[in-house]
Formats: C-alpha cells, sequence, structure tokens
C-alpha cells in the first residue's frame, strides 16, 4: 500500500525504509522544473521522512543518492539539514554517495530514510470500518508547489495530526493521487465501497506530498477539523 518496507529487527521491533526520488526538477538547463538543488532534496526528503513517521517510526538515518553532479552534494545535504531541523529530527545521521564518472544532463536525485517502530506500535491497517476519512492540505506537483505553499500541508501540522485525538492512520499522497491511496487505505482494512468524493481533486498528483489522507473517529472530527483549519477537506467513502 505505501512505499514502506518492513524487515524484522528482533521479536519486538521493525526496521522500516522509506524512499522516494526526484528527476528533472532542479538546476541543469534541461530539467523540467528549474528550483535550487537545496529545494529539491528538502521536498524529495519531505516525502520518504513523512512516510517513514506516517507508520509510526522514528527516523534514525538518511540515504542520499545523488546522480546528478560532485556539485550538488552540498546544497542537497543542506536541503536535507532543513527538513531534519524542521522535523525535530537533527540527530538523524546523514550519508551518501555521488555520480562522478558519468556526466548527466538532467538533475536526478535518490533518498532513502531508514528508521524503526515498535511491532506493536505500527500504525498501519487499524481503520475499522465505520471511520470517517479526510484529505489534509492539496494535491500540487511541480511548479504548483512554489506558486501555491500556502496550500501545501505544513510539516508542523503533519506532526500534530500525528499525534491527533482519534486519528487511526495517516497516508502521504504520492503522484497517483488521493483515490488511488485512499482505495489502497480500504483495501487494506477491508473496508468495502462504491464511491469516492472530494470538493478538490482526487486523481490528481501530490507531487512531494502536499496532503495527506487520513482516517479518523467520527467523534473527533470538530476537533480535527478546528486543527487544521482550511487544509481540511472531507472525504466521502460510500
Amino acid at each position: 500500500m505505501r512505499d514502506v518496507s518492513y524487515i524484522p529487527w528482533g521479536d519486538e521491533d521493525y526496521l522500516v525504509i522509506a524512499v522516494d526520488n526526484a528527476g528533472g526538477i532542479g538546476e541543469k538547463e534541461q530539467d523540467v522544473v528549474h528550483v535550487p538543488y537545496e529545494t529539491v532534496a528538502y521536498y524529495t526528503t519531505r516525502v520518504a521522512m513523512m512516510e517513514c513517521m506516517a507508520v509510526g517510526a522514528r527516523p534514525t538515518a538518511i540515504i542520499m543518492q545523488n546522480l546528478t553532479s560532485d556539485e550538488a552534494y552540498s546544497a542537497f545535504e543542506k536541503g536535507i539539514r532543513n527538513i531534519c531541523k524542521e522535523m525535530k529530527q537533527e540527530d538523524v545521521y546523514i550519508s551518501g554517495s555521488s555520480e562522478s564518472n558519468i556526466p548527466v544532463v538532467q538533475t536526478c536525485l535518490g533518498i532513502t530514510v531508514i528508521g524503526n517502530v515498535k511491532k506493536k506500535e505500527r500504525k498501519v491497517a487499524c481503520t475499522p470500518r465505520d471511520a470517517k476519512f479526510a484529505v489534509i492540505g492539496v494535491p500540487l506537483v511541480g511548479e504548483e508547489v512554489v506558486l501555491q505553499q500556502e496550500k501545501v500541508l505544513p510539516l508542523s501540522l503533519f506532526k500534530e495530526v500525528l499525534k491527533g485525538n482519534g486519528v487511526y492512520e495517516v497516508v502521504p499522497v504520492g503522484s497517483k493521487g488521493v483515490r488511488y491511496e485512499v482505495e489502497q487505505l480500504l483495501q487494506a482494512n477491508d473496508v468495502a465501497y462504491t464511491n469516492i468524493q472530494s470538493d478538490i481533486n482526487i486523481t490528481a498528483s501530490s507531487g512531494p506530498a502536499t496532503c495527506v489522507v487520513i482516517s479518523y473517529h467520527n467523534e473527533y472530527e470538530q476537533a480535527i477539523h478546528v486543527m487544521c483549519g482550511e487544509h481540511f477537506h472531507p472525504l466521502t467513502v460510500e
């Protein structure tokens, strides 16, 4: 369902591995979207970090696959450290490797986030059939992310939602859109459905996880709505 892998780590823990990548977005002449390397690394790391934390894991290491150039490494690393600082995860170990043999014409970056979670605390497949659903944030991709920053789910709010009372599961939305993530969430929890609707575009790409899908207890809807404010978009699942 999610871009996360689990490796048993002793009797009580899982090693959690989350990944994301970016291509054609950066400072090279032939890139499709032109933004600083630091920004590329920030948003790519954001996705993998959110995937890791959304299942209840604590990030412990970040590995960078820099296929762009040796010169881009320091800017990528700065973007990674910026996201770690914003997420209050500054003790995360950072390492990586660069392509230095073959020149490439477009920016390419891969990020792997490694974390750990107690097996009994993993927040996966724990949504009951009477749960309600919502999207927090708006799906955006490419230049939309830069031009519509006010619609992007803030990381501070993401962390609040993770700890929110009545929230069952939090699923970062990727390139396949809200509908896909909701369908995967429902199937994983054996919840029947025939229709999914919202006031936002549920088929649009959410690029660097600019929004998340949540499942929650009906009694906490008002409190969750207040917490999320204008970022809250109800989902009708029938």
